[in-house]
């Protein structure tokens, strides 16, 4: 009986931080909505920095997540594709899982010094959109293998095996049948990699970055300023004049635009799961 009584006590303990953490999170979107939304006003989105505005770091921010999804998309979902479908289960393809699930448990400022290191010095690409391009897409590459090769792996073997009985090729068979299946696994894999980079300061501080930024960028490249980078040199630079309206209002737009792209990824693979079927 008193067996019973620690663990109903101690269920009922987590059951209420769980609680209590879920309320204090929800309390804080609740305050981040109320204190930001004060500040987005047409002139605080659409004005330069110069004038007190957000315009270059809400581009630059747009900027970085595009370019990176559309580095690691492509390269991730081929390199899930031949981890599944072609290497052989040998001793190098459990090294190389090992291997990226290391990479996930990697902090950004180590990705930030390698991509400091290898693509703006040796690679000579400097301090620009292009370096943060690259070391965000290795930020990503982890989770977005991780995601296409569960997304391939609940697809039944017997899925394959039919449509080579019925004379199509193994890239046939893969092209036609198991990638469209596979595009809600995709989406969900390219919706957590933009939530990994979403917040990060510390990679692109040292990659991407000007402080003296000024306008949009003309070419790859060039530098640029992010939301999060913005909002750190605020708090760093101007401890004793900040602005609490404008803080919060930069983090509301982040917010907002993590889960803006989100939602059309939800949207889109929902209409994918529709069309093609789940496979469970």
């Amino acid at each position: 009986m008193r067996k019973f009584d620690f663990f109903g006590n101690l269920m009922l303990a987590i059951c209420g931080f769980s609680t209590a953490t879920l309320l204090f999170i929800f309390g804080y979107i609740c305050y981040l909505l109320t204190s930001g939304a004060n500040a987005l006003r047409p002139d605080f989105l659409f004005s330069s920095i110069l004038n007190g505005g957000i315009f270059e770091p809400l581009i630059g921010t747009l900027y970085l997540f595009i370019g990176a999804t559309a580095i690691v998309a492509p390269v991730g979902t081929l390199a899930a594709v031949y981890m599944v479908e072609y290497s052989p289960r040998g001793r190098l393809t459990r090294l190389v899982d090992n291997a990226i699930n290391n990479l996930a448990g990697v902090p950004s400022i180590v990705f930030g010094m390698f991509g400091f290191t290898f693509f703006c010095k040796l690679m000579g690409l400097g301090i620009s959109m292009l370096s943060g391009w690259l070391t965000m897409a290795c930020m990503m590459f982890p989770l977005m293998i991780r995601s296409v090769e569960e997304a391939l792996k609940m697809i039944p073997e017997t899925v394959r095996e039919a449509s080579l009985a019925l004379g199509a090729t193994k890239w046939q068979t893969i092209s036609r049948i198991i990638l469209p299946s596979a595009i809600p696994g995709i989406l969900t894999g390219i919706i957590l990699s933009i939530t990994r980079i979403a917040g990060e300061t510390a990679a692109i501080l040292l990659t991407t970055c000007f402080y003296t930024m000024r306008g949009l960028p003309k070419t790859p490249l060039d530098p640029i300023i992010t939301l999060t980078y913005y909002l750190y040199t605020m708090i760093l630079f101007m401890p004793g004049h900040l602005d609490l309206n404008k803080l919060f209002g930069l983090a509301l737009v982040l917010f907002l635009l993590t889960t803006i792209l989100s939602s059309i990824a939800f949207v889109i693979r929902a209409y994918y799961r529709r069309r093609w079927g789940r496979w469970m």
